[in-house]
């Protein structure tokens, strides 16, 4: 199985209306936000659409290639959660979708409290795979078993940075939570896609994803729930967390 640039944005999941909505809660209309790390600019285009004046920051060339022409009303800007290209104080807020963890630490941190005006909004957001669902929970038992030492959302260690006493100079500690359900509907194929769309899934040899896939299709079966409707489509439930916090 090989991937191209598009399957991630193709693969995975949006995030549900009431999240976004609750993000719009936290900064005024039409405001300026960044969001940091991008991508091909999932995030960015639900910000847009909200009417918010977006600048987007990622650093890979290509995927920031593919956001500028998909997304001409963002701006799309090279830079790192450690050299964010915009100046002091000009963004209500700074959203990271589903890419907090890489950079989980205390120069990110001062970083993104730079580019914030006073009480803006750190806001992260991720969706998870629901383990509500028998198939989804035997799904990930089998491919969560290859993430090896690679930092992952669902292990938590991107909440320690909170909890260091420089943080407590920067932000208003506690960071926040809010959490929401997001179950879409997928196929098969795009239910296997989703998970080799994970980087360390995407980074296995051929052989290795083969046989992975083919313990996948030993779950994908009616017995575990995962019933097809008459368009071959399933229910795949999501849970999707919103963290926050504010500039001191």
């Amino acid at each position: 199985m090989s991937l191209t640039l598009e399957t991630p944005a193709q693969a995975r999941p949006s995030y549900p209306a009431e999240a976004i909505d609750f993000i719009q809660t936290l900064v005024p209309q039409g405001a300026k936000v960044l969001d940091l790390a991008a991508g091909t600019g999932i995030m960015t285009a639900l910000l847009v659409n909200k009417g918010l004046d977006v600048v987007a920051v990622e650093p890979v060339d290509e995927m920031r290639a593919k956001l500028s022409a998909d997304l001409p009303a963002a701006r799309a800007l090279k830079g790192t959660s450690w050299e964010i290209p915009v100046p002091d104080g000009s963004q209500e807020a700074v959203i990271v979708a589903q890419a907090f963890h890489w950079f989980d630490d205390i120069k990110s941190l001062r970083e993104i409290h730079r580019v914030l005006k006073p009480n803006g909004y750190l806001i992260l957001i991720w969706n998870m795979e629901s383990r509500s669902s028998p198939w989804v929970a035997k799904l990930r038992d089998v491919y969560e078993l290859y993430d090896g030492n690679a930092p992952q959302y669902r292990k938590g260690k991107w909440k320690d940075v909170f909890e260091i006493p420089e943080t407590a100079e920067l932000y208003r500690v506690p960071i926040q939570h809010q959490w929401f359900k997001n179950e879409t509907l997928a196929t098969k194929d795009k239910v296997m896609k989703r998970v080799f769309s994970k980087s360390y899934m995407a980074i296995l040899p051929e052989e290795t994803k083969k046989s992975v896939a083919d313990k996948m299709e030993t779950i994908l079966v009616p017995d575990n729930g995962f019933i097809t409707n008459d368009q071959g489509f399933v229910r795949y439930p999501h849970d999707t967390e919103v963290a926050y916090i504010q500039k001191i």
